[in-house]
């Protein structure tokens, strides 16, 4: 599909209001009751609708920005659910439109929705929300502040002045609806004066200037389960904004962003660290402890270990999320070969190189050698 502003012909900074104009212009050019038979016609609508339904969504506008159609593919972040181009059209244009426009169209799409009388849930929200690689694993209750729109108190929603009611809008009758002439095709359109409602408010309320709704700030407490990382979503029911006509509220999003440790890393579940040790205690063997999740952790180093050998320590990494378990500790042995070193300290480090060297001894490695070696 071509970049969706394009198909709109609108420019990326476009107003929520004249994308509507600019959708409902060239919705009504390629409607398929206006260009019967027209299988170019009908598939052009549905590229509108659908480019339309993204833009028009403050959160998915701002994912196609960033990441364009891939941001929708299956597995992509937050997941998209794609709405029938009926809908679109009936959002824009009002709830109930008939003449041409009833039954081609309803035949295609269906019928039966409610316009913009009908129940409608509240925006969704989206929060990110910055935590440390401990934090992470371990999980940790945050609380955060938002701005957001809530149901007025003074009026309870209703954006009438306590004491007082809504009339009958006198435009529509009550309907919240107005049929229009277009052609030789007729459309029933959301009344301009009470915007679907079917109702006026006389005297609004003065905290919330009739809309029934005001910005507020919300402490609300998010409870980051242990495992988490990078990317991972957090969905807090009902924490959105108010529905509209008694629909329900929208949810909040809380976008995780996990930050790196100086010690510790991951691989899915599992837990990595880099232990440095000494070469007698690869050559010796020795028991030693390294930090974990939840404080120190030991295990055995055995005689002869190799730098560079990986020891699994299990059931000492990350929860999974899912709940099945948890993933292991990793722990990577590396030596350490000192800078510098005394007089006497490289005197000793020759006789214990000599040691392995016989009187007829051919052509054999020395320990120094074998430094060298596990170093490179």
């Amino acid at each position: 599909m071509a970049d969706y502003y394009e198909l709109l012909g609108v420019g990326r900074d476009v107003s929520g209001d004249d994308l509507k104009k600019a959708y409902r212009k060239l919705a009504l050019k390629y409607h398929p009751d206006k260009n019967p038979g027209s299988k170019e016609a009908e598939d052009k609508f549905k590229e509108l609708s659908h480019a339309y339904e993204i833009l028009s969504d403050p959160e998915k506008r701002s994912r196609y920005d960033r990441f364009g159609e891939a941001g929708f593919q299956h597995g992509g972040s937050g997941g998209f659910d794609f709405h029938d181009p009926g809908d679109i059209f009936r959002e824009v244009f009002g709830g109930g439109f008939g003449g041409a426009f009833g039954g081609i169209f309803d035949s295609m799409f269906g019928s039966g929705q409610s316009g913009t009388r009908g129940p409608r849930k509240g925006r969704d929200l989206e929060y990110s929300l910055t935590l440390t690689f401990l934090e992470a694993v371990k999980g940790i209750t945050k609380e955060i502040k938002i701005r957001k729109y809530d149901i007025c108190s003074s009026c309870k929603g209703s954006g009438a002045r306590p004491g007082t009611g809504k009339a009958r809008c006198s435009r529509c009758g009550g309907t919240g609806q107005i049929s229009r002439s277009a052609g030789f095709f007729s459309i029933a359109t959301t009344c301009d004066t009470c915007g679907g409602a079917g109702e006026v408010i006389k005297s609004p309320c003065s905290d919330c200037s009739g809309s029934g709704r005001v910005q507020v700030s919300r402490k609300i407490t998010v409870t980051v389960p242990p495992g988490v990382d990078t990317g991972v979503r957090l969905r807090i029911s009902k924490e959105g904004e108010p529905g509209y006509n008694g629909g329900p509220f929208g949810d909040l999003y809380v976008s995780l962003r996990v930050l790196e440790h100086k010690s510790f890393s991951r691989r899915d579940y599992d837990l990595l660290y880099a232990a440095d040790v000494s070469f007698a205690q690869l050559a010796l063997g020795d028991e030693i402890n390294v930090p974990g999740i939840e404080g120190e952790v030991g295990f055995t180093i055995p005689p002869g270990t190799a730098s560079g050998r990986v020891f699994r320590i299990k059931g000492k990494g990350i929860k999974r999320l899912d709940g099945r378990g948890t993933g292991d500790q990793l722990v990577k042995v590396n030596v350490i070969i000192p800078e510098k070193l005394s007089s006497r300290q490289k005197e000793l480090l020759m006789e214990f190189d000599e040691s392995f060297v016989g009187k007829n001894t051919k052509k054999k490695k020395t320990i120094m050698n074998k430094v060298k070696e596990i170093l490179s």
